[in-house]
């Protein structure tokens, strides 16, 4: 038998020379060394017939929510939604009803705006507490080299009314950049329930890429994101992954592209496969995509256009 001291140095050893992985997950698989490029038949995806198509659920009462860019269902009370606008807005976020009724403001202090583009709600640091995840991931003309993701336990909305504007502490601010170091714009944040990993997707590369900040995201520094894959379209708006992990969607302008994922699964391998489409009715400018923690169904949200009012569409699992 090895003395246990050469023992654990073979250990190490090994693992750090295992051809094809990168340094483990905290708590998940290895992502590889190079990222995937995803080859689908864009012409050819079937539809995911599990679903309805959209009903229309009201128009926002709130007319403060004229660039609605984030959605995320609260885990804590599945009637209500957040929603955030983009940039020129300041550091809120606003709830909405199942029906788009307007209950109120919270401003999340230790925050800024400069360009919010999608939230997550998912797990974090402290077991048992759900957290919001807003990206300050938005770069419309590639000039920021630092991005940002701010993390904040989802705030009690049980007692809200539509005169509410509460104030929110306990942020978390996580900063990186990519690892070319280039600046790149992204309007899709998703949060893996499994991991706690977070993925961002950007937008205006000619195909989206997919990069992840592995648990646990350090506060404190910048870090550097690991690049997971090339999709083979771009302008990925929004997307979001299902409270149990099982299923991943990413949305377009004019398509929502839906993953299965099995159980324990890295994310990456899930998007090897050919997606299916996801019902959608096109909207003036859709940048807003949401599961039901349930997973009974899916929200979408537009931005504001001309004097078009944004209307919130659900669709139902059938």
């Amino acid at each position: 038998m090895l003395p246990r001291t050469i023992f654990f140095v073979s250990v190490i050893l090994s693992q750090s020379l295992m051809p094809g992985c990168s340094k483990p997950y905290e708590n998940g698989p290895a992502i590889p060394h190079e990222p995937v490029y995803y080859e689908y038949d864009l012409d050819n995806l079937e539809y995911h017939l599990g679903f309805s198509g959209a009903e229309a659920r009201g128009e926002l009462e709130n007319r403060y929510i004229v660039e609605a860019s984030g959605l995320a269902v609260s885990r804590s009370n599945p009637s209500k939604i957040w929603v955030h606008n983009d940039s020129g807005d300041f550091n809120r976020l606003f709830v909405v009803g199942e029906n788009a009724e307007n209950f109120g403001e919270f401003i999340i202090r230790g925050a800024f705006n400069r360009d919010w583009e999608d939230m997550s709600a998912g797990p974090g640091p402290v077991e048992g507490i759900t957290y919001l995840y807003i990206g300050e991931i938005g770069d419309n003309h590639a000039q920021y080299d630092i991005m940002s993701v701010y993390r904040v336990p989802e705030p009690d909305i049980s007692k809200l009314d539509s005169v509410a504007n509460e104030p929110v502490d306990g942020v978390e601010r996580i900063d990186f950049i990519y690892p070319d170091g280039r600046a790149r714009d992204a309007e899709t944040l998703m949060v893996d329930p499994e991991t706690r990993d977070i993925y961002i997707v950007t937008k205006r590369d000619e195909r989206s890429i997919v990069y992840v900040a592995r648990y646990p995201q350090v506060t404190g520094k910048v870090i550097t994101l690991d690049k997971v894959g090339y999709f083979p379209f771009n302008r990925a708006l929004a997307g979001d992954i299902s409270a149990d992990g099982s299923e991943i969607a990413v949305k377009t302008d004019y398509r929502i592209y839906y993953w299965q994922r099995k159980r324990g699964e890295p994310v990456y391998e899930a998007l090897k496969r050919q997606p299916l489409l996801l019902p959608y009715r096109v909207e003036p400018q859709g940048e807003a995509f949401g599961w039901m923690p349930d997973g009974s169904g899916y929200y979408t949200l537009s931005e504001k256009v001309d004097d078009t009012i944004p209307v919130l569409y659900f669709y139902r699992r059938l």
